[in-house]
């Protein structure tokens, strides 16, 4: 159980922050204590723009790894593509299902915020986090990006709708989850959600997400984030954790058509 412990000390600490405000409406706050108090307070109120300026006057070293952080969630939470009482909301009961993804994609759709301007800010947040020096926190961190481009993506293939659907992945909808080789149920649906290309981005790390989303861009975030795991949970993985394990078990290589099929069945999608 310390896998699950570990992750839900993180959800708890950090979907608490404003918890932990010492702020008391100082006018003009002064030091970084003050000013991470202050973050906070804003943070408590989604007043992102101000949480965001007084993250920026962190100076002190001491402060670097929580300013990286909080500025990065601070970001995601302004642009509509993450919040941890979305995230937590999606978890149902424990470490949550695949079925987690498709209410997190679901909330994004809703608010229309699955666009480039946002996955080129994820990716950003995605390497900014790389300079967080304690591993755990950058694991941690570096996945919460990768989660918010994952469901990103997943948002653009919802339809009028504004439900995530297996006619959405494929083109034979869930007949596609039974297919056999060569999954001709299993085709590009025609959506937002393009087909992989030669010219996606090498990884999360990399720039070019602000690009059409494609199948192939799914599958590379979806790799930053299991690759992530192991950096902040001890032991094997339940939940959201074996649910990216799972989808990507037929390997990289694989073909769009099998990979449609492995998402609709990870998804629990009908």
């Amino acid at each position: 159980m310390k896998k699950s412990r570990s992750f839900i000390c993180y959800l708890t600490l950090l979907s608490t922050l404003s918890a932990c405000n010492l702020y008391g409406g100082l006018s003009s706050p002064s030091g970084d204590e003050q000013h991470l108090d202050a973050a906070r307070a804003c943070l408590d109120q989604n007043d992102y723009p101000c949480a965001l300026e007084h993250y920026s006057a962190l100076s002190g070293s001491s402060f670097q790894d929580t300013k990286i952080n909080e500025t990065s969630l601070a970001e995601l939470a302004q642009a509509k593509v993450f919040s941890f009482s979305d995230l937590i909301s999606s978890l149902g009961t424990a470490l949550g299902s695949g079925s987690s993804f498709s209410a997190m994609a679901k909330t994004i759709a809703s608010q229309n915020a699955m666009n480039g301007v946002n996955r080129a800010l994820i990716q950003q947040t995605f390497a900014n986090n790389n300079l967080i020096t304690t591993s755990q926190l950058r694991g941690f961190s570096r996945f919460i990006s990768s989660l918010a481009m994952i469901n990103t993506i997943l948002a653009s293939a919802i339809g009028p709708d504004g439900m995530l659907t297996a006619t959405d992945i494929a083109s034979g909808g869930v007949a596609c989850a039974s297919a056999n080789f060569p999954y001709a149920s299993c085709g590009d649906p025609g959506n937002d959600l393009d087909p992989s290309n030669v010219s996606d981005p090498a990884n999360l790390s990399a720039l070019g997400w602000e690009n059409a989303p494609t199948l192939g861009m799914l599958w590379k975030a979806l790799i930053a984030a299991n690759t992530e795991v192991p950096n902040f949970i001890t032991g094997s993985s339940s939940g959201i954790f074996s649910s990216i394990n799972d989808v990507l078990s037929v390997g990289a290589l694989a073909s769009d058509q099998l990979k449609r099929k492995q998402l609709i069945i990870m998804l629990g999608l009908q």
